[in-house]
């Protein structure tokens, strides 16, 4: 059973960055899927709901593989870039994900739940600011206009990468991003 609710969830994956939220239809999913159409109702009420719980479980692998960086007892310079990497790398091996989080995040459909969800999926870095603040090591600013000088820049280093007008595998365009980054956000005292 969980192994046709798996492929119905990547059949959505697979469609929803091929032609968007709006064009896709239970009938499709299901062919892609390689399930009866009614067989997708047995998992999920319908077309909002599957793709709502496709968003969590792609927040839950992102959270997953990022706080998995996160070492409260390292100095922050050293989780930042830790966890960035762990980001990069999260979707450079996982465009679909990208692609669908990219979609998604302004989905005028998003559940309220999700909304939350949606924060979730920065929490990570939302974490280690706010320690890097305290330790006086990140420009004390708010939470969003930090965000905004790290995730922005990731988002489109990796739409550069994805569009081949830069390739984000070579460790010294990462080195430089990385540290492009870091020093937007750090606290020069």
């Amino acid at each position: 059973m969980q192994d046709k609710k798996q492929a119905i969830l990547k059949g959505v994956l697979k469609l929803v960055n091929r032609v968007g939220f709006y064009h896709i239809s239970m009938k499709m999913v299901a062919a892609e899927a390689g399930v009866a159409a009614g067989t997708i109702y047995l998992y999920f009420k319908g077309k909002e709901e599957l793709i709502n719980e496709l968003y969590t479980m792609i927040v839950s692998e992102f959270n997953e593989s990022v706080l998995d960086a996160y070492d409260q007892d390292s100095p922050i310079k050293e989780v930042y870039r830790a966890m960035m990497s762990r980001a990069v790398l999260f979707y450079l091996n996982n465009k679909d994900y990208f692609s669908f989080i990219e979609q998604y995040t302004y989905a005028p459909f998003l559940f309220k739940e999700n909304q939350e969800q949606n924060f979730m999926l920065l929490l990570p870095l939302y974490k280690m600011m706010r320690a890097g603040k305290k330790q006086k090591m990140i420009k004390n600013l708010p939470d969003a206009v930090l965000l905004s000088m790290v995730h922005g820049p990731m988002n489109t280093m990796l739409k550069m990468h994805f569009a081949r007008k830069t390739d984000l595998t070579k460790a010294a365009v990462q080195n430089k991003f990385y540290n492009a980054c870091w020093e937007a956000i750090a606290a020069h005292n």
